[in-house]
């Protein structure tokens, strides 16, 4: 069974078991090959290490500048991982949670945040009208 919420800030939760180990589960999420089909996204960075910063940064402007792309800036080997995610423009964080149940099972909870809004540097006043 699948349980997606939606909380009042946009954050999606999505929340089930696998019938895989999570070893196997955590392949397919950090491999970036393997990861790429499974998410329908393109790997962005150099690199699938985690905590060391990738060799460059994502081009959303580049050949497809509205395709998705992603890339790991955290992980905790067969636990935890998050990606930056872009869709264009638009940059967002997706952590996923992996819990063993049993030798052949994992609980998987999937967090996309939403992009942050940006504050206007201006204030958004009105200008004065000449007369």
């Amino acid at each position: 069974m699948t349980a997606t919420t939606i909380g009042e800030d946009g954050e999606v939760v999505v929340e089930c078991g696998l019938d895989a180990p999570a070893e196997r589960v955590w392949r397919a999420l950090a491999t970036p090959e393997l990861a790429a089909d499974w998410l329908d996204a393109t790997w962005a960075a150099g690199r699938c290490d985690g905590d060391v910063p990738p060799d460059r940064e994502p081009q959303p402007d580049g050949p497809n500048p509205g395709a998705k792309t992603f890339e790991i800036v955290e992980a905790e080997p067969f636990s935890r991982l998050t990606y930056r995610w872009r869709e264009g423009r638009v940059e967002s964080f997706v952590t996923v949670e992996l819990s063993p149940r049993g030798a052949k099972s994992t609980w998987f909870r999937l967090v996309h945040r939403p992009p942050e809004s940006r504050t206007a540097a201006n204030g958004n006043t009105p200008m004065a009208l000449a007369a």
